[in-house]
Parts: C-alpha cells; sequence; structure tokens
C-alpha cells in the first residue's frame, strides 16, 4: 500500500466521524461563563492554547498505521515459519540438519580413507581361501613385507572381470599375473611395507622361474633383508618348480651373507610347514607359517601348532585341546576327542583353527577331515565330508594405487 492511498484512508475516516452540535442558547453559555471562577482571575502565566485536534488525529493514525502493520507483520512471521518449517522438513527427510549432515559426510570420508589405509581381510573371519571361493577368478600369491621384517603370504582375489580387463585368463601363468597386477598394488593400503614389483626381470620357461636382478638392488644389503626377499619370492610363485636368481650379467647371483645362490627348490622349501597366528602391526592377525620350522609328519606340525615358536606368532591350536590324527590315502582326518562347539568360540578364533589346520594339512598335500565338530555346516564349510584342498592363504581384496 502507497502513501497517497494511505493518505485517502485517513481523510476518509476523518469525514465519517460524527460531527459535535451543541444544542445551549448564548445566554446559557455566556452566564456559564461567568459563573465559572477559573475566568475570574488572571493567571500569573498565560495558560498555552491545547490543540484537541492534533491528538484526535495522532490517535486516528496509530489505530491506521496498526491496522496495516499487523498483516503485514502476520506476513512476515508465515514466511519466516515457512522457511522454518521447509529447513526442519529437509532435515528430517535426511536424518541430519545440513551442517551436522557436511559434518558427517567428512567424517565418513575420513573413516574410508582410514579403512583403506588399514584395510582388513575381504572376509575378516577368513584366513584360507578355497576353490568355491574363486567363482571363476584366480589368486595373484604374493608375500608381503611386514613391519617387522617378515614376509607373509597373501592371496589376492582377483575375478573374472579383472584378468579380462588385463587382456589374462584362468589359465595365466603366475608370473603374468604378477606381471600385470603389482604395478598397480598398493601394499601400504593393504597394511604392508611397499616391496613390489621386484627389481628384477623375469621369464619362464616351463615349471623354471628365472630372476634376472638389476644391477641397482639392495636385497643383500642386510640378512633380515634377503631373508625377507628370499621368502617373499617363494610365496609370490608358488606354482614353480624352482627359481634361479641371477645377476644383471646372467649369471648366479652372489649375496654378501651367503654367497652364490643355489637355485631354490619351491615345493621343498613350502612343504610340511605348520602354520600359527601372526599380529601385523595394526593390531590384524594372519596366518603365516614360521620359515624356521618345518615338520616330519602331519601329526608333528599339529603338534607344534600348539605352542608358539617364538614372540612373534601364537600358537593356532589351544594346549588343552586334544585330539587323534589319522593319515590315510591323502586324507588328514582329525578327530578331537571331546565335542568341538565352534560356535562357542569366538568367530576369529575358530577360523583360525580351521584355516590353519587346513592350510597346513595343505603344505604336505593333504585334504583335511575334522570329526567330532559342530556345527556340520559352518562358515560355508561342509564338515561332512574332506574339506577341498586349500589354494591360497589370507585373502584380501586388490587395492590399487
Amino acid at each position: 500500500m502507497n502513501h497517497e492511498q494511505k493518505d485517502d484512508e485517513l481523510e476518509k475516516l476523518l469525514h465519517s466521524m460524527p460531527k459535535l452540535k451543541d444544542e445551549r442558547s448564548k445566554e446559557e453559555v455566556l452566564e456559564r461563563l461567568k459563573n465559572d471562577e477559573r475566568l475570574t482571575k488572571r493567571p500569573a502565566t498565560p495558560l498555552r492554547k491545547k490543540n484537541r485536534v492534533v491528538p484526535l488525529i495522532v490517535a486516528v493514525a496509530a489505530v491506521l498505521l496498526v491496522a496495516i502493520l499487523i498483516p503485514s507483520f502476520m506476513s512476515s512471521m508465515d514466511t519466516g515459519k515457512q522457511s522454518a518449517d521447509e529447513a526442519s522438513i529437509q532435515s528430517d527427510s535426511e536424518g541430519v540438519p545440513a551442517a551436522a549432515r557436511e559434518d558427517k559426510e567428512m567424517e565418513n570420508f575420513s573413516k574410508d580413507a582410514s579403512s583403506k589405509s588399514a584395510v582388513s581381510m575381504g572376509d575378516a573371519t577368513q584366513y584360507a581361501v578355497y576353490p568355491a571361493d574363486l567363482d571363476g577368478g584366480r589368486i595373484l600369491h604374493i608375500g608381503l613385507q611386514d613391519a617387522q621384517a617378515v614376509s607373509i603370504p597373501v592371496s589376492i582375489l582377483l575375478s573374472k572381470e579383472q584378468l579380462e580387463a588385463k587382456g589374462l585368463t584362468g589359465a595365466s601363468t603366475d608370473l603374468e599375473l604378477y606381471e600385470a597386477f603389482t604395478g598397480e598394488l598398493d601394499e601400504q593400503a593393504l597394511g604392508f611395507k611397499p616391496m613390489h614389483p621386484i627389481d628384477a626381470t623375469f621369464s619362464e620357461k616351463g615349471n623354471q622361474l628365472s630372476v634376472l636382478l638389476s644391477d641397482t638392488h639392495e636385497y643383500d644389503s642386510s640378512t633380515a633383508i634377503q631373508e625377507v626377499f628370499l621368502h617373499s619370492l617363494m610365496q609370490t610363485f608358488p606354482s614353480y618348480r624352482d627359481i634361479r636368481i641371477l645377476d644383471d650379467s646372467g649369471k648366479p647371483a652372489e649375496f654378501d651373507q651367503v654367497g652364490q645362490l643355489e637355485p631354490i627348490d619351491i615345493q621343498a622349501e613350502l612343504a610340511n610347514t605348520p602354520y600359527y597366528v601372526y599380529k601385523l602391526e595394526d593390531g590384524r592377525k594372519v596366518l603365516s607359517p614360521n620359515s624356521m620350522y618345518q615338520a616330519e609328519s602331519f601329526k608333528e606340525a599339529l603338534q607344534l601348532m600348539r605352542t608358539a615358536p617364538n614372540g612373534q606368532y601364537d600358537p593356532v591350536i589351544p594346549k588343552e585341546m586334544d585330539f587323534t590324527v589319522i593319515v590315510n590315502d591323502g586324507i588328514a582326518e582329525v578327530e578331537f576327542n571331546n565335542n568341538l562347539q565352534l560356535d562357542s568360540l569366538p568367530m576369529d578364533e575358530a577360523s583360525q583353527l580351521i584355516d590353519g589346520l587346513a592350510l597346513t594339512a595343505a603344505s604336505f598335500d593333504l585334504q583335511l577331515k575334522v570329526v567330532n565338530v559342530e556345527p556340520l555346516d559352518w562358515n560355508g564349510l561342509n564338515f561332512r565330508a574332506p574339506l577341498k584342498e586349500v589354494v591360497g592363504a589370507n585373502p584380501m581384496p586388490l587395492i590399487l594405487k
């Protein structure tokens, strides 16, 4: 509403007011004034003449102004309330206010980054890979270096689609898988120290793998580094019969601590190895063989697995758990003397026990059969028959740099 409209309304309001009419005669008015005591004395100070019209106009204008402002004020309140309601609806629809939502997004981003920097197993309750886990894919076997200079066997699960994207198939060799993926593999995101790809040129001929070291390699700079390097090689290429490590001239390499390196019989080095629980620097647990221990028999290996070999490892089998072992026709049967209720154990401990037994059996080229255990169907395994021979340890996802 503009000012001209307001003036018109005010003028109309004034004209609509009733007119005052005095019915008294002039004589009556004069007589009344003469008898008024207030007019018989002259005041010391002249009285200011009161203007009664102005206050009346002001009062009327105030009433009119209030009448005009109230609807406008109410409209403003409605608009503010609507905005507040819309903000509240948006908050309720998304669960949190916008500011809190932004904080939540930042928190989720931080958590995602943290989970990538210390990613655990593809399945936190599985420490071995069984044939059914592959689903048409393959395993990239690789020995990864822990912060304590220990090489841990890891199975990077590769899907059929990931293989096809690299032009690989189910028949591709371990070396072809290694050369296709390790250059992009983020070892630190998996919780290990960077080590791959190895500073060397590889070639394969049948079951023999040749490793031609570059002239800048440092794998012989200390005994610990040399040990990690050799163990990692064997854990990365378990399908070959032997590995020949050569210098840049093609001759057998020489390391300061051991002299000339002889061909490594991988199958013999990886055979008959008991598995233990190993704790990584970030607190995660994996299963790993102790390179210092090789058992004469599967039964002896299980006895070794009841005791920690050193401070780096923990036993897989509790000391109080008794069992009998029978090996026959490629089957290692482990019967627990007391009924073993797997559901009564923490899930990770139960998985470490079963997967540790299966990995150890596989190192003897045996299938594992467990007896007197319940439930018979547990964690994807069927204990009514021998378990399929495991094909890898410590499944982890492929994380690229």
